[in-house]
């Protein structure tokens, strides 16, 4: 049964601010460039991966989806259903705009809050996404175990490598939020501890690809077999 395009607000923001910091012109700003440009080129080779790995009649829970970008390119591309979860409103309401506009309206459903506090309102979906999303987020472990419980097949992330450059960037961008009262923080979380929440979960690591500052993997749930 499709689901038809909604927001539900129930939520507190969550730990990284956001929604007291991305304003309605920075999601059409946003907008505006996907539109122009397409997805970043670290979406774009994670949406590549999970398309190569089949989602004809497939369903999505995106999480920290911004403008949709993912759950747009993919419903597109065969995927049935897509559910998001992100903390700023502006985003969600841009998010789904847009889907009406190509005629996905009544294939999506946004919400608007913290996943980790909402998590047993969520739908599972045979892939999940997070984008740019583990390092925003202090209590890794919760929401990437959460994010697992949600998935029937696949988890999906870009998060930043552990580079001396990116650690840099961390702590500059740490010093400049404390200067300017801005919640946002960015996280570098390690490799091994993002791969120890999710083997416990059951889930496979596979390497897609990483740039200068982005690891893309997919992690696959683990087939049981019989005795």
């Amino acid at each position: 049964m499709a689901v038809r395009s909604r927001t539900v607000t129930n939520q507190p923001p969550c730990d990284c601010g956001c929604t007291n910091v991305f304003s309605t012109k920075e999601a059409r700003d946003d907008l505006k460039r996907y539109l122009r440009e397409g997805p970043s080129k670290a979406t774009k080779v994670l949406i590549d991966a999970i398309v190569a790995d089949g989602i004809e009649g497939a369903t999505l829970l995106d999480i920290g989806s911004g403008v949709g970008a993912i759950q747009l390119e993919l419903l597109a591309r065969g995927l049935a259903q897509a559910r998001s979860v992100d903390a700023t409103e502006a985003y969600v309401s841009t998010a789904q705009q847009e889907a009406e506009r190509r005629g996905f309206g009544d294939r999506v459903e946004g919400r608007i809050g913290d996943f980790v506090t909402m998590a047993s309102e969520v739908a599972p979906a045979d892939v999940v996404t997070l984008d740019k999303v583990v390092c925003c987020y202090a209590d890794m472990p919760a929401l990437l175990g959460l994010a697992a419980e949600r998935a029937r097949r696949i988890v999906g992330l870009v998060y930043p490598r552990e580079t001396w450059w990116n650690k840099l960037a961390a702590r500059m961008l740490e010093l400049w939020g404390r200067l300017t009262r801005d919640p946002t923080r960015w996280r570098l979380h390690r490799t091994e501890d993002i791969d120890r929440v999710l083997a416990d979960a059951g889930f496979d690591r596979r390497d897609v690809a990483r740039d200068l500052i982005w690891h893309i993997v997919l992690y696959r749930r683990r087939v049981v077999t019989a005795g």
